[in-house]
């Protein structure tokens, strides 16, 4: 890693974030937060020790000339999280009351089998700047100033929404009450912006 500014800070386990009713025993987490320059770095590794298949979020959607992307591993969601904390983050969203879509946005996913682990850089540029699922207050806005940051991942455990075994030609989904249901999220402790 680049030489680091500020605080850097190591993390395992699970901040508190208000989604996520899934918990899936025997998959952990750890992430490191450095800002260098211009640039917030995280590093983070899922380790699946359970006894089946998840599905760790590795992609988000993009939106470039009005129109939406295919989802990229190097775009992640920037949004509030309480107080001066912004959350930087790859999950799924419980669908906001009262919204339709023309198009619903979808992330992508690694499938990570039982006995397996993924790790993965991500650099965001700093200062942060917002990108939500939604532009409605379903999701937290950023505070503005942004004084600490945590990272967060979700992990999907879908023998219920997939009984029979997830398609192989199923590489993602869309934000939706039964995905975030579906979800475990992990979220780094909070890391200072200097």
């Amino acid at each position: 890693m680049a030489a680091t500014v500020g605080l850097v800070a190591l993390m395992s386990g699970c901040a508190t974030v208000p989604e996520g009713d899934q918990e899936i025993i025997g998959v952990w987490f750890d992430s490191e937060i450095t800002v260098a320059g211009d640039e917030l770095e995280v590093s983070y590794r899922v380790v699946n020790d359970a006894d089946a298949d998840v599905y760790v979020i590795d992609s988000v959607p993009t939106y470039a000339n009005g129109a939406l992307q295919p989802a990229s591993a190097d775009t992640v969601y920037v949004l509030g999280s309480g107080g001066s904390r912004a959350e930087v983050g790859k999950r799924v969203f419980a669908l906001p009351e009262d919204k339709s879509f023309a198009q619903m946005p979808a992330v992508g996913w690694v499938k990570l089998a039982a006995g397996d682990e993924m790790k993965r850089d991500v650099r965001v540029p700093l200062p942060l700047e917002e990108y939500r699922p939604f532009d409605d207050d379903s999701v937290p806005e950023l505070p503005d100033p942004v004084e600490e940051v945590i990272f967060c991942v979700g992990v999907l455990d879908l023998r219920d929404l997939y009984p029979q075994g997830v398609p192989a030609d199923v590489t993602g989904l869309a934000h939706s009450d039964s995905a975030a249901e579906a979800q475990q999220i992990f979220c780094s402790d909070a890391a200072l912006l200097d």
